[in-house]
């Protein structure tokens, strides 16, 4: 919060993150669990001498290479742009944080990408077994940074024993560490079968088509089972006040965490009758309807666990504003505009405008004025009196940090936010 922030005023900056990020993890983490549908197809296709099941690999690969180099690299580097413009102190913390470890994790993207253009670019040109060495190598590099990029997500949920010791191993190793990732892996491994389903959609020859269909069953029947075991223990290692959140104490969070559910068995059920039971009727409408299925709950988890996170970016140790829980008193104290080096708040001569420059200081990153969100809905016909005791009751809401900052601010806040609530 004490960074230039970039805080467009229609909607929020978290906006443009989650646009940018529920593409990013779909891509991802379909392209990990692509890396091993097609390894073990390959060598399942060359142990009984298939070679239309192998061609039907091949084109596979192609596609991959598409999605997975070009979509899954720029969406990567959209984020990181993003979360540098709208939180840039959470950014700080985990990039020093955990240096080495994304250190790591870009070494094993590097591999990922030259091993899927090797990959690609020697089918028929080298022996059978050095080209499913380089799958196998593609594979490792896609999980191994999944598993390190899971590890820091979750600390920003359960920093667990980080918050005293501040050891980098007890942020790493947090208390939802190891269920995100069975949770993670079993995504994966099911968007790559509901991706094949795409493919399958349009084989003409109906004996590949079936043995592809069954093969990418059993694919998203480990996927499945592998995608529940880890959201139900992701659920019960999560401390109890964030855990009733979503099963009664929240309806927003309720709402999703019943949808994600309802959504993720529905494209279980539909595209297990696909592939295991009737391969030769998959068609593409089928297949985009499978594909939406699956964007949509990939969709609701990833906001269920955005939003179970607030009122903070990092649990019990910066708000969701960029501000550090051992900092409330003294902001308290001088007010939260002496923090902001953005804001030449010395030049300000009127409340509104100070009262504006509080709003995009604590509220702008998750509130837009009228799109996701929106602020004005939420507070139309109130009077700055009105807002006054609003904003003095947020530290009652669950989901919203506390106002922070002198009386002088809060009431400038109010006032600026009569004027738009007009």
């Amino acid at each position: 919060m004490d960074y230039p922030l970039w805080l467009p005023k229609f909607f929020s900056g978290g906006l443009v993150i989650a646009c940018i990020s529920i593409v990013h993890v779909f891509v991802a983490q379909f392209a990990v669990g692509m890396g091993l549908y097609m390894v073990v197809a390959e060598h399942i296709a060359i142990k009984n001498k298939d070679s239309k099941f192998l061609s039907y690999i091949k084109s596979n690969s192609a596609l991959i290479l598409l999605i997975a180099a070009v979509c899954g690299a720029t969406t990567g580097v959209g984020i990181w742009f993003s979360i540098a413009l709208v939180s840039p102190a959470a950014t700080s913390v985990l990039i020093h944080n955990f240096v080495w470890i994304w250190a790591s994790e870009w070494i094993f993207f590097v591999l990922d990408i030259v091993s899927i253009l090797l990959y690609y670019y020697t089918w028929g040109k080298i022996s059978a077994k050095l080209h499913i060495t380089i799958g196998w190598f593609y594979f490792v590099g896609g999980i191994f940074s999944l598993i390190l990029i899971n590890g820091i997500i979750t600390f920003q949920l359960t920093p667990g024993n980080w918050i005293s010791t501040h050891d980098i191993w007890d942020g790493y190793f947090n208390p939802t560490f190891l269920p995100s990732t069975i949770g993670r892996v079993g995504v994966s491994i099911l968007l790559a079968a509901v991706y094949a389903t795409l493919v399958i959609s349009f084989v003409k020859d109906i004996p590949l088509k079936k043995y592809a269909g069954r093969y990418t069953g059993f694919f998203l029947i480990i996927g499945t089972a592998l995608t529940a075991i880890g959201m139900i223990c992701w659920v019960y290692s999560l401390p109890e006040d964030l855990r009733q959140q979503f099963i009664g104490g929240n309806i927003a969070l309720t709402n999703f965490y019943k949808y994600f559910i309802i959504l993720t068995t529905i494209l279980f059920l539909f595209s297990l009758a696909f592939t295991l039971l009737f391969p030769k009727y998959m068609n593409i409408v089928i297949s985009l309807l499978v594909m939406a299925i699956g964007l949509s709950s990939v969709g609701y988890y990833e906001f269920l666990r955005e939003r179970v996170r607030k009122p903070y970016i990092i649990r019990d140790y910066m708000y969701s504003n960029g501000i550090l829980l051992s900092e409330v008193d003294k902001l308290n104290k001088n007010g939260v505009l002496a923090k902001v080096k953005w804001a030449n708040i010395e030049e300000y001569k009127d409340v509104e405008r100070v009262g504006e420059a509080v709003f995009r200081a604590e509220c702008n990153i998750c509130h837009g004025l009228t799109i996701f969100n929106p602020i004005i809905p939420k507070i139309q016909g109130l009077s700055a009196e009105d807002l006054y005791y609003v904003i003095d009751s947020l530290q009652y809401n669950p989901l919203m940090p506390p106002f922070i900052g002198t009386e002088e601010e809060k009431s400038a806040l109010s006032v600026f936010l009569a004027k738009i609530a007009k």
